[in-house]
């Protein structure tokens, strides 16, 4: 339930559960073609790492 409500709110995103792990996990592509993870132990930390990411992929490269 919860990576779905993720998942809505990052769509470019692939996320899940890891259960062995107990952390969220995700993927996205940047427009330059780079793949970028992000690992979190709650749904908060990651929408705070996802954000992150999403605001440094439009700001292009560093």
């Amino acid at each position: 339930m919860v990576v779905r409500a993720l998942s809505a709110r990052f769509p470019g995103w692939t996320i899940w559960w890891g259960q062995a792990t107990t952390h969220y996990w995700g993927m996205f592509r940047r427009p330059d073609g780079l793949l970028v993870h992000v690992e979190a132990r709650s749904a908060q930390e990651f929408v705070q790492r996802a954000r992150e990411m999403d605001t440094r992929a439009s700001r292009g490269p560093a």
